[in-house]
Formats: structure tokens, sequence, C-alpha cells
């Protein structure tokens, strides 16, 4: 029998431990560079397609369907200036710390939308997957696998950190009073409306979280009851 973890933290990867949104600026300078401007629009094009028919980012499927209709773009130039990018650089300065703390008081696990063979192979070239000590959770659109993620890391309450609110909605409206859900204010999605029930806590950056929470031999989540703040001390 599996012995429940009293806390786990789900942590989302883009614009939540990494700036995908920067990482996106250089790759387009990086494409531009090889291809041109027009081909590189082109292959950009190809990039809101696939994720479009997908709901996810998918960029060997991106690459092949850009190659399968522009023979002549330089293939292994494009291959590597997209597939071969240091993530590492741009993860957000205070993530490796933060995972720290949170280990303090749970267990942090990565939990994020994507394909399931480039996405995991980002994560760990941004570092975080070292720094979570493996625990990473890849799908196609994670709210629909709560439940796994429950039995893969079986928890008493769960701290779902991401800078979606729509899928934090969608996590909260699934878990109710079993997950604190925070919201990072980073990114291009950081001023969505929300979908659903609104964030337990929101921070303005990844930075923020341990202090939002509480940090030490213990921490505190914040939750909602009868329209009073109250706090419970985990672990």
């Amino acid at each position: 029998m599996v012995a429940a973890v009293r806390l786990v933290f789900l942590l989302d990867v883009d614009n939540t431990l990494i700036d995908n949104d920067l990482a996106r600026e250089r790759l387009a300078e990086a494409s531009a560079r090889v291809l041109g401007a027009e081909p590189s629009r082109a292959y950009w094009d190809v990039y809101e397609e696939v994720r479009g028919e997908l709901g996810y980012v998918d960029s060997l499927e991106t690459l092949s369907r850009f190659h399968e209709r522009y023979p002549d773009a330089p293939a292994d130039a494009l291959d590597r200036a997209i597939l071969d990018f240091p993530y590492a650089e741009v993860r957000y300065p205070a993530t490796v710390e933060v995972l720290g703390a949170l280990w303090l008081a749970g267990t942090p696990v990565v939990l994020s939308d994507g394909d399931p063979v480039f996405q995991p192979l980002k994560i760990a070239r941004s570092g975080v997957t070292a720094a979570v000590r493996g625990n990473v959770l890849v799908f196609a659109h994670k709210e629909e696998h709560l439940r796994d993620v429950a039995r893969l890391f079986p928890a008493d309450h769960y701290v779902a950190v991401d800078d979606k609110a729509a899928i934090l909605g969608r996590v909260k409206s699934h878990w109710a009073e079993r997950v604190t859900t925070v919201h990072v204010l980073q990114g291009k999605y950081a001023d969505d409306a929300y979908d659903g029930p609104p964030p337990d806590v929101v921070a303005r950056r990844i930075g923020d979280v341990p202090r939002l929470l509480g940090r030490g031999d213990g921490l505190f989540v914040f939750e909602e009851s009868a329209g009073t703040a109250q706090r419970r001390r985990m672990r």
C-alpha cells in the first residue's frame, strides 16, 4: 500500500518556471536568421496551426509539416535552432530556489501540457527536472488527468501553481477543497479572465510563492471558508 504524501505541489512550466514568452522571442529571431523573414513567418504560421489543432505546442510536428511544405528550406539548421534551444537560459532566476523551498514542506511535481516527446526534454534541459528530482508529468491536456496525477502522487492536499487562470479554475472545480490554487501573473496569459472559481492565492512572480504560502518547517495554505480567509497548517 502506498503511503500518501501529505502535501504535493503541482507546478506548470511554461511562463511559470521558465519564461516561455522570452524563449518564443529568441526562437523567432533564430528562425529568421536561418530562414529569412518570409519563410520564418511561414514556419510560425505552421506552429500556430499545429497548436490550434492539438491544443498544445508540438515542435516535432511543426517542423515535420514545415519541411514537407517548404522542402528547399535549410532543414538541419532550422531543426537545430528549434530543438537545441538552451531553455536553462530562460528559466526564471528564482525557480530553483523556490523548488528547494517547496521540498521543505512537501513534494514538488512538474505537471505540464505538451507533446510527450519534446516537452520532457525541454523541461530537463531547463534544469527543472533535476530540481524536482525527476517528478515530471506531461499530458496533452493535464486537467483531464487529475485522477492519474492522484494515483502517481497521492496526497492529503495539493497546491496547483500555474500562469493560466482557466486551468486553475478547472482544477479547483475537480478537487474543490482538496487543492489550493496559485495564479502566477507571468506571461501573456496573466490578464485572462477567470473561467470558474478564482484562485486561492495570487502571486506576481514565481519567486513570491514560498513567501505567500509560508515557509520554514511547515507551510500554510490559505483557503476561503464561508467568505472568511482561513489558513491551515500543512505538514
